[in-house]
């Protein structure tokens, strides 16, 4: 059933492509701000002294109402209005079929009738009478979708030509005073595109059906909840069977009352670090420790000793051969001095 629910809020949703939001102001407000669906409002820089600025924000009795047909409630908190007719200018670009969309939310009058106003582009009006209350009541959006086209200078609605609509590149849109009370704007925003384009039909689904939106979206909210929820015990699912991974097994002896002799090892999956911190693995790690310097200093006494003796060695057996060089080397010499000798001997006999 939830799925089912899911899949008709899915079906009906179309919100409004912010990459073809060409320009948007959030009248009244002191800074940009972005909304849920990633528009970017740019802050209200109308420099008209005669219009007003009215911050609902700071009311909290109006603050704290839901503001019904809209995700982005934070755009009705802020508006702009004037005792008379009052304008904004909205910069065009190329030509091209445009999408005009005008925010309104009645946040002071809960009766038809007291707040009537015009919209025009230049001369021309677009909307008629527009009475906010009596559309959708008191405290709830009303966005007015005006589809244009923009032609070689000139602008057309519904194919009739708005006079004086354009003036140095920029769109004139006129909220015209009548004589009940006072003209006002929320937020506007320029969309390339055709109102089939925009989400406009997802806007009035949402006026018609609200109750059951509102119903799908806290039943999205909770399927959300729950996925969340659920990827989390089983993250931490994951991690335990990791930690499983890095237990070793430790021998565990235990007294058996009947044979009265020592019991079978037991073998009990322990923490590396339990097992490492326990009395017998300090222990174990201290004895390993003395048996490797041991065996380690054995080592190096063993590859000293025998470079020791191969020195010994080598002096041992080369000294015989200096000897036997030393004596060949007198003899040598001896006989060539008896030679020497004999020859003296013999030359003094002749003479």
């Amino acid at each position: 059933m939830i799925q089912l629910f899911i899949i008709l809020a899915l079906a009906f949703s179309k919100p409004l492509n912010p990459k073809k939001v060409l320009y948007a102001i959030n009248c009244g407000a002191p800074s940009n701000y972005k909304s849920p669906s990633g528009i970017q409002y740019e802050k209200d820089i109308q420099t008209d002294p005669e219009t007003v600025v009215a911050d609902y924000s700071l009311n909290s009795e109006v603050s704290s109402q839901q503001i019904k047909y809209t995700r982005e409630p934070e755009i009705y908190l802020t508006e702009r209005h004037a005792y008379k007719t009052f304008s904004y200018q909205i910069p065009l670009q190329k030509e091209g079929t445009y999408t005009l969309i005008l925010k309104f939310a009645e946040m002071y009058f809960d009766t038809k009738g007291k707040r009537v106003f015009h919209v025009k582009f230049g001369s021309q009006r677009v909307i008629e009478k527009l009475d906010i209350v009596a559309k959708v009541g008191k405290y709830a959006s009303n966005d007015e979708y005006i589809e244009f086209e923009y032609i070689a200078g000139q602008v057309f609605h519904n194919n009739v030509l708005c006079v004086d609509a354009v003036q140095d590149g920029k769109l004139q849109v006129n909220l015209e005073k009548t004589k009940f009370d006072n003209p006002y704007i929320h937020g506007i925003v320029l969309y390339a595109g055709g109102i089939v384009e925009t989400d406009y039909e997802e806007y009035q689904y949402m006026k018609e059906n609200w109750d059951k939106v509102i119903n799908e979206e806290k039943i999205k909210e909770e399927y959300e909840r729950q996925k969340k929820s659920e990827a989390k015990v089983k993250r931490k699912e994951r991690v335990k069977i990791r930690n499983d991974h890095l237990n070793v097994v430790e021998n565990e002896f235990e007294f058996d009352d009947q044979s009265l002799s020592t019991s079978v090892p037991v073998a009990k999956k322990v923490g590396l670090k339990a097992l490492i911190t326990s009395p017998f693995g300090t222990a174990g790690l201290f004895i390993s420790f003395f048996i490797g310097m041991s065996i380690l200093n054995k080592i190096i006494s063993t590859i000293s000793n025998a470079k020791i003796k191969g020195i010994e060695k080598d002096i041992t057996e080369s000294k015989p051969k200096q000897e036997k060089q030393v004596k060949e080397k007198n003899d040598t010499s001896d006989k060539k001095n008896k030679t020497k000798e004999t020859k003296d001997k013999s030359k003094a006999k002749q003479q």
